[in-house]
């Protein structure tokens, strides 16, 4: 449930219980009050103007219906005439005698207890001698057999407490169950970036899960762990990054500085000797400059600023000038290389073109380092309804299947890459550039039998 919504409600609700607290006890004393007819039925006798009244006698007529109980048929009798009736036999304006009016008593006593008074005089003694010498006007009440009567309104009363006090508890129910969601995502929204602002990264952050008591501020919760989690993730590859920095560097840079070394302390004297130390330091200068380089340009892959120069090109020309050189390599280093270019010479991807050379390159160089001399490499590519498939396939010595989660982590180097040169950088960089064009890369291997690595390029 939306917090709006839920803010709502308990708006809502601390307004209805309160207001229905108010508007019970005034309607229940309007549905009990006899004044709804008996009141109304006095308005329109008085608005008549020809009945004999003084003005006392009116307000004494009025303060005695007044004073009748709740349910109770009423009639109000002035010189042989109805004035007002709640009895459904009898209607108002009409004329009565006083003995038509002691026969209708009679006749319905079995079924009613009947009351007659007189603003005038009080209640009479009988109903005879308040007949016989009546004053300006009776007020006959009846009402049912007390028992029947009482227990009627009491049930009916009781049932609607009963309702009203459960509808109320409900309201109080929801009213609290919507605080407590409120303060309770409230608390967990805090708790949570507090700990992301006092460094806790490595502790994973809980979250009600989903259900009733999720809304925005959980959703924020959510969200908090995901830039928790991505935090933590990018401190840990940048403390490998920097291990591996470390590491990879350090051997070349001990070398150059132990050979330097040895020729300013005049360990090496001779010709021959300084000579060779000196072609050693070139060759992990070299080393060196190339690993920096490396890193410089993986850097630079992870800058989005690249994705800018990206254009439709034919793709069928770069594959071809790339196997070409690759054919031309591979017999210099004594590989039997073939390519197989199995698809539509005209058609175009949207990619950088020397992102897209690199990766290729990354990919053979792995084949060529991985192999031995008059092992094969072969360059594939072909086309299906939807998508064209790029593979470098070798018979080298293969990838561990243990490795196959972990060989596009920076700086890892499988177990059987271990004893060759190099940072563990290449196929990192493609599948970095593979990513980001939102394309995809598999890996098929067996120890000692060979490796095929296959881009998919969605058309």
């Amino acid at each position: 449930m939306k917090i709006r919504t839920q803010l709502m409600l308990l708006i809502i609700f601390m307004v209805f219980i309160p207001f229905t607290c108010m508007m019970v006890f005034p309607i229940y004393h309007f549905i009990s009050s006899p004044q709804r007819t008996l009141l109304k039925g006095y308005k329109e006798i008085r608005a008549l103007g020809d009945i004999d009244f003084t003005e006392e006698d009116w307000t004494l007529l009025k303060e005695q219906i007044k004073t009748i109980p709740p349910n109770v048929q009423t009639l109000v009798y002035y010189n042989s005439l109805v004035l007002i009736s709640t009895m459904p036999e009898i209607k108002a304006v009409r004329v009565m005698t006083p003995y038509d009016i002691i026969e209708f008593i009679n006749t319905t006593s079995n079924m009613y207890d009947y009351q007659i008074q007189s603003p005038e005089r009080g209640r009479p003694e009988n109903l005879t001698s308040a007949m016989q010498c009546p004053p300006k006007f009776l007020v006959l009440s009846r009402m049912k057999m007390p028992d029947h009567r009482k227990q009627g309104i009491r049930s009916l009363y009781t049932t609607a407490f009963i309702v009203l006090l459960i509808f109320e508890f409900i309201c109080i129910t929801v009213l609290i169950n919507l605080s407590r969601t409120i303060t309770t995502s409230i608390t967990l929204l805090e708790q949570s970036s507090m700990k992301i602002a006092n460094g806790e990264i490595f502790k994973a952050i809980e979250w009600p899960k989903k259900g009733n008591n999720t809304n925005e501020i959980t959703s924020l919760i959510q969200n908090l762990e995901k830039i928790r989690i991505t935090i933590k993730d990018d401190l840990e590859r940048r403390a490998k990054f920097l291990m591996g920095v470390s590491h990879d560097l350090r051997t070349p840079i001990a070398l150059i500085k132990g050979y330097t070394e040895a020729i300013t302390d005049g360990v090496l004297t001779d010709k021959e000797q300084i000579s060779k130390s000196l072609s050693i330091i070139h060759s992990k200068a070299d080393q060196l400059e190339t690993m920096i380089n490396d890193l410089i340009n993986y850097v630079k892959l992870n800058n989005t600023e690249w994705k800018q120069s990206l254009e439709y090109i034919t793709l069928y020309p770069i594959l071809k000038e790339f196997s070409d050189s690759s054919i031309n390599t591979a017999t210099i280093y004594k590989r039997n290389i073939t390519a197989t270019l199995d698809i539509d010479k005209n058609i175009k991807i949207n990619m950088d073109k020397n992102l897209f050379n690199r990766a290729m390159e990354n990919l053979f160089s792995n084949a060529l380092r991985y192999t031995r001399d008059n092992d094969s490499i072969h360059i594939q590519a072909n086309e299906t309804a939807d998508s064209i498939l790029l593979s470098i396939s070798d018979t080298g010595i293969g990838i561990a299947e243990k490795d196959f989660e972990n060989i596009y982590e920076i700086f890892y180097r499988g177990t059987n890459s271990r004893r060759e040169s190099g940072m563990g950088i290449g196929l990192s960089v493609v599948k970095t550039i593979v990513d980001v064009h939102g394309w995809k890369i598999d890996v098929k291997s067996k120890l000692n039998e060979g490796t095929q690595f296959i881009i998919t390029i969605p058309k």
